[in-house]
């Protein structure tokens, strides 16, 4: 069966020809224009009515005021509307709510088509791919392409501006080529505060006359006030701006820009870490595993500058949902290979990730992942196997700190049978998975003349950090090479580690469990150290595993063989779900199957994507 990861690829594959079919922007083959993207949504939105729908949310500037000449600018009457479309599946009451915006600068033209290739991804994916599936019946995705359709004219029709902000003249800037407000600087959260947006009219980042003095603005703002929960916003956020919100809270925002390669969360206004930073550092931790970006946010060391009245700030600290935004790519018209081939699945990935925990992302993200899930049907039985972890996905930042919420053991990863774990009744079917032997790429590194050619021979990442146990190689982000641990990445080198077994070196509980193969170092909890395993221990490392003497750390393959004669005909779906020694659950990764009789029942619902599109 299908991984997650090829399932998507091959979705990708599959509708990135239809962006091509509509309008492009002048020099570019892969981004289409504003006419040819709301001539696109459209058509997606009538063809399959039961998974998407626009919803019109406010007006843009113009759409109320005058066109007029600016020098030698034409700007047209009429304006636009601003829309949003919205996907999901099924009538389930209290979905989690996600809510994506792009186009807020608007000679950023890139963020648009990537948020309509997720919307795509999602629409042709439903019934096809499993996670896309329980996502949409457990979910709505709310996606507001262009929030600034009037800059975004002035981008395609005026390029050489390179137009950022909306065209309200009203600020008091007399240049015809730099008027207007900085929507990204014009929310009621910290507006106008220290040096995080300027007061100058004319500057690219001016905040505007007042908090959300833009028609733009108070669309968003009004939108986001009625799709999340009153219930769960501070009476002041201002004032209450160092107070957490806790786990209970749901809804999840993304703010897509470009460019630069960079993930951002709370907060942006200034340079220190949020209440919350807990869930939040670990949610951009986690976007890092797909995109490889850089963390800009309060306390990293890529804080790059600070955005005061911003929207992903104003998400968290008004709305009292989980917020973060991209940076995506290198340039703002990007090179279409780069953006087909890496922007775009990379990012489509993390964005289908940050979905998964949209009912309850501050609690949802500290829980362990699952990864790499697959299945195989031989002689009558189906087996499943994964790599259950807790610390996989926060912690391969080369050079950064382990992460604490990645510090739990695993304690259960259970498997669902045609039902999601957060509608699993008793009368359901459930199945625990075992641990299994850890497969670890066991090269042999002693008979190594040069180990840093080792280290290169291993493409992947994963394969990367496992390299002879672990600890023997480290994954380059900039170059997306493996190169040898010993090369200044803080990790002992392979000479070191064989020539002395020294597990007193180890400092760090992942990095002890998996010292020169495995099976050589213990950790112990209780005096927070890395010892080496005598020939009279027991095994016992001494780790609080909360009852469950089956797993032993932070990271475990286990596997699943179930007899194929108990399901009934048809096509089934397995929901995996892993839990932690401290008792989160993390998010759920699922796979379609058959049952026997190989012919595949699908859900009665609309035609596939129509020939031509």
């Amino acid at each position: 069966m299908r991984s997650l990861i090829f399932s998507i690829s091959s979705l990708l594959l599959s509708f990135v020809a239809s962006s091509t079919a509509y309008d492009t922007i002048p020099g570019s083959s892969c981004l289409r224009s504003y006419s040819g993207m709301m001539e696109s949504m459209n058509d997606l939105a009538q063809k399959y009515p039961d998974l998407m729908s626009i919803e019109d949310i406010g007006d843009s500037y113009l759409k109320n005021n005058e066109g007029r000449v600016d020098g030698n600018y034409i700007i047209p009457e009429g304006g636009y509307d601003i829309y949003a479309f919205v996907v999901t599946a099924g009538h389930r009451a209290n979905k989690g709510k996600m809510l994506l915006t792009s186009g807020v600068h608007s000679r950023e033209l890139a963020p648009p088509e990537l948020l309509a290739r997720y919307i795509e991804m999602l629409v042709y994916g439903y019934d096809e791919d499993a996670d896309i599936t329980w996502v949409l019946d457990h979910n709505e995705i709310h996606a507001v392409l262009y929030l600034n359709p009037d800059g975004r004219y002035m981008a395609e029709n005026y390029p050489e501006l390179l137009w950022r902000k909306n065209l309200n003249p009203n600020g008091g800037c007399q240049r015809s080529d730099s008027y207007g407000t900085d929507l990204n600087r014009n929310f009621d959260f910290m507006w106008s505060y220290r040096d995080g947006s300027s007061h100058d009219p004319c500057e690219n980042d001016y905040h505007g006359r007042s908090p959300e003095s833009e028609p733009e603005s108070q669309a968003l703002a009004e939108y986001a006030r009625r799709i999340f929960p009153q219930g769960q916003r501070k009476s002041n956020p201002e004032g209450q701006k160092d107070e957490p919100f806790g786990e209970g809270n749901t809804g999840m925002y993304v703010d897509i820009h470009a460019s630069g390669g960079y993930v951002y969360y709370p907060w942006g206004h200034e340079d220190s870490i949020s209440p919350d930073d807990e869930a939040l550092q670990a949610l951009g931790r986690k976007m890092n595993y797909f995109n490889d970006y850089k963390l800009w946010a309060g306390g990293q060391e890529d804080f790059l500058y600070a955005a005061s009245g911003d929207i992903s700030d104003w998400m968290y600290a008004v709305m009292g949902v989980a917020s973060m935004g991209l940076e995506i790519g290198d340039e703002w018209v990007p090179n279409c290979n780069e953006f087909e081939n890496s922007v775009v699945p990379d990012n489509l990935r993390a964005l289908l990730y940050a979905a998964k925990t949209s009912s309850s992302p501050f609690k949802d993200i500290k829980g362990p992942d699952v990864l790499n899930l697959s299945v195989k049907q031989t002689n009558g039985h189906i087996g499943l196997s994964a790599i259950a972890s807790d610390s996989e996905m926060l912690n391969q930042i080369q050079g950064f700190p382990d992460f604490r919420t990645g510090d739990q053991n695993i304690n259960s990863v259970k498997v669902y049978l045609d039902v999601h774990p957060d509608d699993y009744t008793s009368s359901d079917t459930m199945w625990t998975m075992q641990p299994t032997a850890r497969r670890l790429e066991l090269e042999d590194f002693s008979s190594a003349t040069d180990k840093s050619k080792t280290c290169k021979s291993f493409p992947t990442k994963k394969k990367c950090k496992r390299a002879g146990g672990g600890d023997m190689c480290a994954w380059k982000i900039s170059t997306k090479k493996c190169i040898s641990a010993g090369n200044g990445s803080g990790v002992p080198s392979v000479s070191e580690q064989s020539g002395s077994n020294d597990c007193e070196s180890f400092s760090r509980r992942s990095k002890c469990k998996k010292a020169f193969g495995g099976d050589i170092c213990s950790w112990s909890s209780k005096d927070k150290m890395c010892t080496r395993i005598t020939s009279n221990s027991t095994g016992n490392t001494g780790e609080n595993n909360s009852g469950n003497d089956l797993f032993d750390s932070d990271e475990e393959d286990v596997e699943l063989t179930i007899d194929a004669g108990s399901l009934t005909p048809g096509r089934h779906a397995m929901f995996v779900q892993a839990t932690d020694s401290d008792g989160y659950e993390g998010p759920v990764t699922s796979v379609f199957l058959q049952g026997p009789s190989g012919r595949r029942r699908r859900r009665e619902r609309r035609t596939r994507r129509p020939a031509g599109h």
